[in-house]
Protein backbone atom coordinates (compact mmCIF):
# COMPACT_ATOMS: atom_id res chain seq x y z
CA UNK A 1 0.00 0.00 0.00
CA UNK A 2 1.52 3.73 -0.99
CA UNK A 3 0.80 7.02 0.14
CA UNK A 4 -1.06 9.29 -1.75
CA UNK A 5 1.03 11.97 -2.82
CA UNK A 6 -1.49 13.98 -5.60
CA UNK A 7 -4.74 14.33 -5.86
CA UNK A 8 -6.63 14.82 -9.12
CA UNK A 9 -10.39 15.76 -9.41
CA UNK A 10 -11.68 14.91 -12.42
CA UNK A 11 -15.82 16.90 -13.43
CA UNK A 12 -17.50 18.07 -16.01
CA UNK A 13 -20.92 17.32 -17.58
CA UNK A 14 -22.88 14.25 -18.24
CA UNK A 15 -20.84 12.43 -21.65
CA UNK A 16 -17.79 14.43 -21.47
CA UNK A 17 -15.20 11.62 -21.33
CA UNK A 18 -14.33 11.41 -17.51
CA UNK A 19 -13.65 7.80 -17.59
CA UNK A 20 -11.90 7.46 -21.40
CA UNK A 21 -9.82 10.20 -19.35
CA UNK A 22 -8.84 8.18 -16.59
CA UNK A 23 -8.41 5.27 -18.61
CA UNK A 24 -5.43 7.46 -20.41
CA UNK A 25 -3.80 8.40 -17.36
CA UNK A 26 -3.89 4.25 -16.23
CA UNK A 27 -1.94 3.67 -19.59
CA UNK A 28 0.56 6.79 -18.32
CA UNK A 29 1.05 6.20 -14.95
CA UNK A 30 0.79 1.91 -14.59
CA UNK A 31 0.07 1.30 -10.74
CA UNK A 32 0.59 4.36 -9.75
CA UNK A 33 -3.49 5.17 -9.25
CA UNK A 34 -6.55 5.07 -7.29
CA UNK A 35 -9.77 6.27 -7.96
CA UNK A 36 -12.73 7.22 -5.76
CA UNK A 37 -15.46 7.66 -8.27
CA UNK A 38 -19.27 9.62 -7.08
CA UNK A 39 -20.65 7.13 -8.99
CA UNK A 40 -20.72 4.77 -6.51
CA UNK A 41 -22.31 6.68 -3.54
CA UNK A 42 -25.36 7.78 -4.92
CA UNK A 43 -28.58 6.73 -2.48
CA UNK A 44 -31.15 4.52 -3.36
CA UNK A 45 -33.89 5.48 -6.10
CA UNK A 46 -36.92 5.45 -3.10
CA UNK A 47 -34.55 8.17 -1.12
CA UNK A 48 -33.94 10.22 -4.05
CA UNK A 49 -36.16 13.60 -5.06
CA UNK A 50 -38.70 13.43 -7.60
CA UNK A 51 -39.78 16.37 -9.52
CA UNK A 52 -43.20 17.51 -10.30
CA UNK A 53 -44.12 15.23 -13.00
CA UNK A 54 -43.17 12.63 -10.04
CA UNK A 55 -39.67 11.38 -11.78
CA UNK A 56 -36.86 10.66 -10.09
CA UNK A 57 -34.15 13.41 -10.31
CA UNK A 58 -30.76 11.91 -9.66
CA UNK A 59 -28.88 14.49 -11.25
CA UNK A 60 -28.83 17.03 -7.82
CA UNK A 61 -25.82 17.13 -5.22
CA UNK A 62 -28.63 15.43 -2.65
CA UNK A 63 -28.81 12.69 -4.92
CA UNK A 64 -25.54 11.45 -3.03
CA UNK A 65 -24.33 9.71 0.51
CA UNK A 66 -21.86 12.30 1.11
CA UNK A 67 -21.40 11.40 4.59
CA UNK A 68 -20.19 7.97 2.88
CA UNK A 69 -18.24 9.72 0.48
CA UNK A 70 -16.48 12.23 2.98
CA UNK A 71 -15.54 9.16 5.21
CA UNK A 72 -14.02 7.26 2.57
CA UNK A 73 -12.40 9.45 1.14
CA UNK A 74 -10.94 10.68 4.53
CA UNK A 75 -9.59 7.09 5.55
CA UNK A 76 -8.18 7.08 1.55
CA UNK A 77 -6.13 9.92 2.75
CA UNK A 78 -5.22 8.41 6.14
CA UNK A 79 -3.77 5.63 4.15
CA UNK A 80 -6.23 3.11 4.74
CA UNK A 81 -8.04 0.54 1.98
CA UNK A 82 -11.84 1.10 2.09
CA UNK A 83 -14.55 -1.03 0.40
CA UNK A 84 -17.51 0.18 -1.56
CA UNK A 85 -20.63 -0.80 -3.16
CA UNK A 86 -20.67 -0.46 -7.06
CA UNK A 87 -23.95 1.46 -8.25
CA UNK A 88 -25.77 -0.35 -10.88
CA UNK A 89 -27.85 2.67 -11.94
CA UNK A 90 -30.99 0.61 -10.76
CA UNK A 91 -30.49 -1.57 -13.61
CA UNK A 92 -31.67 -5.32 -12.48
CA UNK A 93 -29.44 -7.00 -15.11
CA UNK A 94 -26.41 -6.09 -12.88
CA UNK A 95 -25.44 -7.85 -10.52
CA UNK A 96 -24.26 -6.37 -6.75
CA UNK A 97 -20.43 -6.39 -6.99
CA UNK A 98 -18.23 -4.45 -4.35
CA UNK A 99 -14.76 -2.80 -4.69
CA UNK A 100 -12.02 -2.65 -2.16
CA UNK A 101 -9.91 0.39 -3.11
CA UNK A 102 -6.58 0.92 -1.46
CA UNK A 103 -3.86 4.00 -1.56
CA UNK A 104 -1.74 4.66 -4.27
CA UNK A 105 0.53 7.68 -5.44
CA UNK A 106 -2.15 9.20 -7.46
CA UNK A 107 -5.89 9.72 -6.52
CA UNK A 108 -8.06 10.66 -8.56
CA UNK A 109 -11.72 11.50 -7.48
CA UNK A 110 -14.10 12.02 -10.18
CA UNK A 111 -17.49 12.98 -11.01
CA UNK A 112 -20.23 15.43 -11.85
CA UNK A 113 -19.82 17.72 -8.14
CA UNK A 114 -16.28 16.81 -7.18
CA UNK A 115 -16.04 20.86 -7.12
CA UNK A 116 -19.28 20.96 -5.89
CA UNK A 117 -18.68 19.78 -2.11
CA UNK A 118 -16.18 21.89 -0.68
CA UNK A 119 -14.80 18.74 1.44
CA UNK A 120 -13.36 17.24 -1.87
CA UNK A 121 -12.68 20.76 -3.18
CA UNK A 122 -10.51 21.52 -0.72
CA UNK A 123 -8.66 18.82 -0.54
CA UNK A 124 -7.82 18.53 -4.43
CA UNK A 125 -3.61 19.57 -5.69
CA UNK A 126 -5.26 19.68 -9.04
CA UNK A 127 -8.32 20.15 -10.50
CA UNK A 128 -9.20 19.31 -14.37
CA UNK A 129 -12.91 20.52 -16.51
CA UNK A 130 -13.72 18.24 -19.43
CA UNK A 131 -15.68 20.29 -22.09
CA UNK A 132 -17.93 19.01 -24.73
CA UNK A 133 -20.19 19.93 -26.65
CA UNK A 134 -23.57 19.60 -25.75
CA UNK A 135 -24.97 17.90 -29.05
CA UNK A 136 -22.19 15.83 -28.07
CA UNK A 137 -22.71 15.12 -24.85
CA UNK A 138 -26.37 13.90 -25.54
CA UNK A 139 -25.36 11.68 -27.80
CA UNK A 140 -23.13 9.66 -25.81
CA UNK A 141 -25.23 9.76 -23.06
CA UNK A 142 -27.78 8.14 -25.27
CA UNK A 143 -25.33 5.80 -26.25
CA UNK A 144 -23.91 4.99 -22.88
CA UNK A 145 -27.46 4.97 -20.50
CA UNK A 146 -29.80 2.52 -23.41
CA UNK A 147 -26.70 -0.19 -23.34
CA UNK A 148 -25.21 -0.02 -19.86
CA UNK A 149 -28.00 1.40 -17.58
CA UNK A 150 -30.98 -0.20 -19.68
CA UNK A 151 -32.99 3.48 -19.83
CA UNK A 152 -35.20 4.01 -22.67
CA UNK A 153 -34.54 6.98 -25.39
CA UNK A 154 -37.80 8.75 -23.93
CA UNK A 155 -36.55 8.53 -20.18
CA UNK A 156 -32.95 9.98 -21.43
CA UNK A 157 -34.30 12.70 -23.73
CA UNK A 158 -36.68 13.80 -20.13
CA UNK A 159 -33.80 13.35 -17.94
CA UNK A 160 -31.69 15.47 -19.66
CA UNK A 161 -33.88 18.18 -20.40
CA UNK A 162 -35.69 18.77 -17.36
CA UNK A 163 -33.07 17.14 -14.85
CA UNK A 164 -29.26 17.28 -16.57
CA UNK A 165 -29.28 20.60 -18.23
CA UNK A 166 -30.91 22.37 -15.25
CA UNK A 167 -27.95 21.12 -12.77
CA UNK A 168 -25.56 21.36 -14.89
CA UNK A 169 -25.87 24.94 -14.99
CA UNK A 170 -26.42 25.65 -11.36
CA UNK A 171 -23.90 22.87 -9.80
CA UNK A 172 -21.46 21.42 -12.00
CA UNK A 173 -20.63 24.69 -14.91
CA UNK A 174 -19.99 27.38 -12.33
CA UNK A 175 -16.73 25.63 -11.49
CA UNK A 176 -15.76 25.70 -14.94
CA UNK A 177 -13.25 28.96 -14.32
CA UNK A 178 -12.01 27.54 -10.95
CA UNK A 179 -10.31 24.32 -11.98
CA UNK A 180 -6.62 24.64 -12.58
CA UNK A 181 -7.30 23.19 -15.90
CA UNK A 182 -9.79 23.00 -18.92
CA UNK A 183 -9.24 19.63 -21.38
CA UNK A 184 -12.11 19.59 -24.06
CA UNK A 185 -13.43 16.32 -25.64
CA UNK A 186 -15.40 16.52 -28.97
CA UNK A 187 -13.74 14.23 -31.03
CA UNK A 188 -10.46 13.46 -28.79
CA UNK A 189 -9.12 14.93 -26.51
CA UNK A 190 -7.13 18.76 -26.64
CA UNK A 191 -3.40 18.98 -26.36
CA UNK A 192 -4.75 20.00 -22.26
CA UNK A 193 -4.36 16.48 -21.77
CA UNK A 194 -0.19 16.70 -21.90
CA UNK A 195 -0.47 19.70 -19.64
CA UNK A 196 -2.28 17.32 -16.85
CA UNK A 197 -0.26 14.01 -17.32
CA UNK A 198 2.73 16.41 -17.03
CA UNK A 199 1.72 18.11 -14.09
CA UNK A 200 1.26 14.75 -12.71
CA UNK A 201 4.96 13.74 -13.45
CA UNK A 202 6.05 17.09 -11.54
CA UNK A 203 4.38 15.93 -8.61
CA UNK A 204 5.14 12.29 -8.01
CA UNK A 205 8.44 11.20 -9.74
Amino acid sequence: MKNIKFIVGITGGSGVGKTTLIKKLYKEFEGKITTLSLDNYYKPKEQQVKDENGVTNFDLPTALDTVQLKNDLLQLLENKAIKQKVYTFNNPKKEEAFLTIEPNEILIVEGLFVMHYPFIRERLNYSVYLSVKPELQLERRLKRDMTERNYTEESIIYQWENHVTPAYAQFVEPYKSMSDLIITNNEYFDDNIHVLTDAIHRNID
